[in-house]
């Protein structure tokens, strides 16, 4: 569970914890100073059949396949969607490896972290 903060004109769902747990699964997001990285989890899917979407900002993951032979039958889906700011979408890259699919958003320049200098003002 992770940890939110409190808003007092918001009254907490008993949905709230299922839904957040059940979202994130598999789903992994971290930022370096240049991109955001998205991981997803895809085990069983090649890659011909995973789909990846940016769209205003949201990203959608969804990957479905079947296998089947003369003993079994198999069946994998996924779906993962995520809102996203600060990314150069045109510029997106997505790889697949050991069955975790990898989305690499540059970020915007003027999302990038940068340091501001700090001058002391001079008063008359």
């Amino acid at each position: 569970m992770a940890i939110t903060r409190w808003d007092p004109f918001r009254l907490p769902s008993l949905f709230d914890e299922y839904f957040e747990s059940a979202n994130s699964r598999g789903l992994k997001i971290r930022e370096t100073d240049k991109d955001i990285i998205v991981e997803a989890v895809v085990a069983g899917v090649p890659a011909k059949d995973v789909e990846v979407h940016i769209e205003d900002g949201v990203l959608t993951i969804k990957a479905e396949t079947q296998k089947e032979d003369k003993e079994s039958r198999a069946s994998y889906q996924y779906y993962y969607t995520t809102a996203l700011s600060g990314g150069a979408w045109d510029k997106a890259d997505a790889d697949i490896e050991n069955g975790v699919v990898t989305v690499t958003i540059p970020k915007q320049e003027s999302a990038r972290p940068r340091k501001i200098t700090v001058k002391e003002k001079k008063s008359e």
